[in-house]
């Protein structure tokens, strides 16, 4: 080691302390170690300090007579050895080969002899195990893809479609190298159509900008038939987040649709069946409606009233009927257009007063609907209220103002009917009072689990209001 200049050796010292994949080691005249970086001390399986001063015989026992020859040869002129292959046996794995690609050069001094031996080396046995590694991976992986019914490839940025797997080429019934290398819009599972290939193609371009592309398209497959595909085009960066590749992917929903369609053709002809059976409903409460309107016209006025107001109620649940049917919904019915519509009901019904009272519905036309199950109850209700208002608030010649307003209140439909007329008697109470109407009115809010507020008694002027529980008011 004394015979190598101090330069030189501050030189090799620097550079044998930097990292670096490769293995490196001088050598004195007598084969001991001078210099050697950490690479190739992991690879002898000892640290830097177990190596220096001793021999590569000590250090590689197993190797050594394999070595040596080669090693001497430098030492005594001969020409180098340079990128040469060897598989030796390590102290750290006894009875394994390990496969090396190593250069032995000679270190010259100044008087023309040669000093010692520069080594480089690297561990081949570990990089084809690497690259074994990865070939399986990339095998591995391949048979996952392969064994997918998914649609799978990967794309350059341009387009040009570089893998498939085996799911697209076997439902197409082509072979791989009928489509890898062209641009994907011109393969076999869009060239059937001129439009869907410049989808495809302006998808391309989208997504080497970016963008994740998605829609469901129809794709040719084998013998000229068609299958439709939720298609996803999605773009791979890589750490420096620059786009690599195109990734296209695909799930054939042709079931999912054909599902589909089914359902909504069967909710079609349900639909179609409930507004038969409203309309065949609203039919038959009209046709009793008008039987008691028969019925009216030959019985005594005390009776002919009492078939009146019977009539009325008909009607009041045949118009829930007709509106259900008139407006495709079957779950809810809009108060706004009811009310509206019960009133010009009960104002056709009630000719000899409309001239001196009149009637108003201050209601939405959306925004205040009430389950089907309240349908027909709410329209009770409202009927007897403005029943009672007409018939006994303003008398043979009164006149007044009969109004029904609903809104939100307090995360409840609040439903009034108020009247100008003279209010409830001194001493009434709803809970004795005998009319028919009224005990009806008490019934259907308990049916509902509403709340009535009743009108304060003796004062002019009424006000009933009934409190729907709806729960949240929507936004």
């Amino acid at each position: 080691m004394d015979r190598f200049d101090p330069l030189w050796l501050a030189t090799v010292q620097a550079v044998f302390s930097a990292d670096s994949p490769v293995g490196k080691a001088v050598l004195d005249r007598g084969l001991r170690y001078v210099f050697i970086n950490k690479t190739l001390a992991a690879f002898n399986g000892c640290s830097i300090e177990d190596h220096l001063g001793h021999t590569v015989e000590e250090i590689l026992p197993e190797a050594y007579p394999i070595l040596a020859p080669l090693l001497h040869g430098v030492l005594e002129g001969s020409a180098p050895h340079a990128e040469f292959r060897v598989s030796v046996e390590m102290p750290h794995a006894p009875g394994a080969l390990s496969e090396w690609e190593a250069t032995y050069l000679p270190i010259p001094m100044e008087d023309g002899t040669v000093g010692g031996v520069y080594v480089q080396a690297v561990n081949l046995t570990a990089k084809l195990l690497a690259e074994q590694a990865l070939a399986n991976s990339e095998k591995q992986l391949r048979r996952v893809l392969d064994s997918l019914f998914a649609f799978v490839g990967v794309m350059s940025p341009d387009g040009t479609l570089l893998e498939a797997n085996r799911a697209p080429l076997k439902a197409a019934g082509i072979d791989a190298q009928d489509v890898l290398g062209r641009p994907f819009w011109e393969t076999y599972w869009w060239s059937y159509s001129p439009e869907i290939q410049d989808w495809m193609r302006q998808a391309c371009v989208r997504a080497a900008q970016g963008q994740v592309v998605r829609k469901d398209v129809t794709a040719r497959m084998v013998d000229d038939t068609r299958m439709t595909l939720d298609f996803m085009l999605v773009p791979m960066r890589d750490d420096n987040d620059r786009i690599t590749h195109l990734i296209p992917s695909a799930i054939d929903i042709s079931d999912r649709l054909a599902a589909q369609q089914r359902t909504e053709s069967a909710l079609r002809e349900r639909t179609v069946l409930l507004q038969e059976v409203h309309h065949r409903v609203k039919n038959n409460l009209q046709i009793i409606a008008s039987l008691l309107n028969l019925q009216a016209r030959n019985v005594a006025p005390e009776a002919s009233q009492a078939l009146q107001d019977s009539q009325n109620r008909v009607v009041a649940m045949a118009l829930t009927h007709q509106l259900l049917y008139e407006r495709n919904d079957f779950s809810t019915l809009e108060l706004g257009p009811y009310l509206r519509r019960l009133m010009a009901s009960l104002r056709d019904a009630h000719g000899e007063i409309r001239h001196r009272v009149d009637l108003r519905v201050d209601a939405p036309d959306s925004g205040l609907s009430i389950d089907l199950n309240q349908a027909v109850p709410v329209a009770l209700v409202v009927n007897e209220l403005l029943i009672n208002a007409l018939k006994h608030g303003f008398g043979v010649d009164g006149q007044g103002e009969v109004a029904v307003r609903a809104e939100w209140s307090d995360q409840r439909i609040a439903v009034t009917v108020a009247d100008t007329g003279k209010g409830l008697p001194a001493g009434f109470d709803f809970r004795t009072f005998s009319s028919l109407g009224l005990r009806l009115v008490t019934l259907l809010t308990e049916q509902l689990g509403a709340e009535m507020r009743w009108p304060m008694a003796g004062q002019p002027g009424s006000v009933f209001t009934l409190l729907l529980p709806t729960g949240v008011r929507p936004s």
